[in-house]
């Protein structure tokens, strides 16, 4: 079965109609429907569902199938639904690298009161800042990273000063 959902002049195909995305499509909103940790959630737009990771920040790992849990991890999965879960956020998308390698979207979420959540996260020691990739945003972030280092916020307190 295949169904053809229409946005605005946007035609997408969705395969066998269990969500599987054929079209490049990559919604600029949505509503936050479920926190997978600080910086990967799965965003609801027109229907269809996406799993977005944040570009430009790394937080600690939770619990799960693939991964221990690191200090701070549950912090910031649960300051990230407290700032997006069950609300509409923005998505924008910065390089030409729009997927990561696990068909993950990258963008910058924006929050409905229009602060950046990568930038929030990193500003409270949530989160550390991309180093090896490049995006927009970067030296914002690394700039944001090292106030936090500095103040020794969230997982910059663990560790000593050199």
């Amino acid at each position: 079965m295949i169904r053809v959902v229409v946005f605005s002049s946007v035609s997408i195909v969705l395969a066998g109609g269990h969500g599987a995305f054929a079209g490049q499509y990559h919604p600029t909103s949505g509503m936050v429907t479920y926190v997978f940790d600080g910086d990967t959630m799965k965003v609801e737009s027109g229907g269809i569902f996406f799993k977005v990771r944040v570009l430009g920040i790394d937080t600690p790992e939770v619990s799960g199938p693939y991964t221990r849990a690191e200090p701070f991890g549950r912090m910031a999965s649960e300051r990230t639904k407290a700032l997006a879960l069950g609300k509409r956020v923005g998505l924008e998308y910065d390089s030409k690298k729009q997927k990561d390698k696990h068909g993950r979207l990258l963008a910058y979420v924006t929050l409905p009161d229009g602060r950046d959540l990568g930038r929030l996260l990193i500003s409270e020691g949530l989160a550390e800042a991309f180093h090896s990739t490049r995006y927009g945003r970067k030296t914002l972030y690394h700039n944001l990273e090292s106030q936090a280092r500095k103040a020794r916020l969230g997982i910059w307190s663990v560790f000593r000063k050199k």
